[in-house]
């Protein structure tokens, strides 16, 4: 869930750019989607420049009005899945806040599937809910994706170098960078991929 982060010194937090203001939201999908490098911040998808993309208010705007230009609350997200995503969070409470450092901790990616750490994490558990991770559709694109690279690193051989050099020509090969670094058993972020 490598773009959920959030960057506290962001310069989009000084320009004080808000949502509510229709004449900001294109600078500030364009600055929230460079900080998330170009990737759904859900899905992990590359979002391409035919894609249709939203800014997505993490904790909905109608249930948590003072949220709306909260930078902390704002991602940009493919339209799919913000569609595909429940409108009300409200039955998904205590829900883990999605920049929070223990993510990782309490989320993991097992056999094509986001699942708990933890049995019984109630907030992992919803935030894996609630953001439609496992939807059958995103599931079955990240399994092709990740197959897809399988079959690219095969026909790369043992070569590591071109095998990496071959996910940075493009970086739609590293959609769905979670899955990857599980099935691969690399960490492409520290290969400096992003």
């Amino acid at each position: 869930m490598q773009f959920l982060s959030k960057n506290p010194q962001s310069d989009l937090i000084g320009k004080r750019l808000a949502y509510s203001s229709p004449k900001d939201r294109g600078v500030l999908r364009a600055q929230l989607l460079a900080e998330q490098k170009g990737f759904c911040a859900y899905s992990e998808r590359f979002i391409q420049e035919t894609d249709k993309h939203d800014i997505e208010h993490f904790y909905p705007k109608n249930e948590y009005p003072e949220k709306e230009d909260d930078y902390f609350n704002l991602y940009v997200v493919l339209s799919w899945v913000n569609e595909h995503k429940p409108k009300k969070i409200k039955p998904f409470l205590p829900i883990l806040e999605p920049s929070s450092p223990t993510i990782y901790d309490k989320i993991k990616y097992d056999k094509g599937l986001f699942v708990v750490v933890n049995e019984g994490d109630k907030e992992a558990d919803n935030f894996i809910k609630f953001l439609g991770l496992n939807k059958i559709e995103l599931f079955t694109d990240r399994q092709n994706h990740v197959q897809r690279i399988k079959s690219l690193k095969s026909l790369c051989g043992e070569d590591k170098e071109i095998f990496l050099q071959m996910l940075q020509s493009d970086k739609l090969n590293l959609s769905f960078i979670t899955a990857l670094e599980v099935e691969l058993n690399m960490n492409l972020n520290l290969n400096g991929l992003l």
